[in-house]
């Protein structure tokens, strides 16, 4: 029996980036203003999903799709990023709401590699998760849940100049560290961003957040 990823009803129900990147209206600057920072004691499953570039030929289908499509380097203004690379930059500077109640940034991945750049992904969920420095020691305050389907696996392309922008929480907890994500690729390849000082809690570094699959569609356990 093949197993159809592609209903997204599943794909909702985390907290993640779901929706398309526009322009900041007033009223959405007011809302960052008064959303609450992220506050939680557990280990938040990944929430980066990016559209691709170019069609997966070799996937057997039915994953879930994204609507966070590349864009082209020339929007982003006053900007200079290295050459032959993938780049990850955080931009606290750039308020942001995150998963529409809470206060976060925006983070961007460029590529100016000079090629197209293929990724692994899980239902568009790209392979990207928060750690934290502790101890001098770096740990995940994030992880990726796997999928039983073989059909949720594929590849999301990006091309040569172009760029893709998320939404990631402001953390808050009593504990005060510097934070990175880290992007996993094909090949053993790891690109990591630029460093903040962030908050957490304890628990975000052991306990996974965890997910029940609510129907047969749903291929994720974790």
């Amino acid at each position: 029996m093949r197993c159809i990823s592609s209903c997204l009803l599943f794909y909702f129900l985390v907290i993640g980036n779901t929706i398309t990147i526009r322009a900041q209206s007033v009223n959405d600057i007011d809302s960052v203003r008064h959303a609450k920072r992220l506050s939680i004691d557990y280990m938040m499953r990944g929430y980066f999903y990016a559209a691709s570039s170019i069609q997966d030929t070799l996937a057997p289908g039915g994953f879930a799709s994204s609507q966070n499509s590349p864009k082209p380097v020339t929007e982003l203004k006053n900007m200079t990023f290295g050459k032959e690379t993938l780049t990850l930059y955080i931009d606290i500077n750039s308020q942001a709401n995150f998963a529409d109640k809470y206060q976060g940034y925006k983070m961007i991945i460029v590529n100016s590699s000079g090629e197209t750049i293929g990724l692994p992904a899980s239902d568009s969920r790209l392979s990207i998760i928060a750690e934290v420095n502790t101890d001098g020691k770096w740990q995940p305050i994030e992880y990726l849940p796997s999928s039983w389907c073989g059909n949720s696996y594929h590849t999301v392309y990006i091309k040569n100049n172009q760029y893709w922008q998320f939404n990631i929480p402001a953390y808050s907890g009593k504990h005060k560290v510097q934070l990175r994500y880290k992007l996993s690729g094909k090949n053993n390849a790891i690109w990591y961003s630029n460093e903040i000082t962030a908050y957490i809690n304890k628990k975000q570094l052991s306990d996974k957040q965890g997910h029940t699959a609510n129907n047969i569609m749903d291929p994720y356990k974790d």
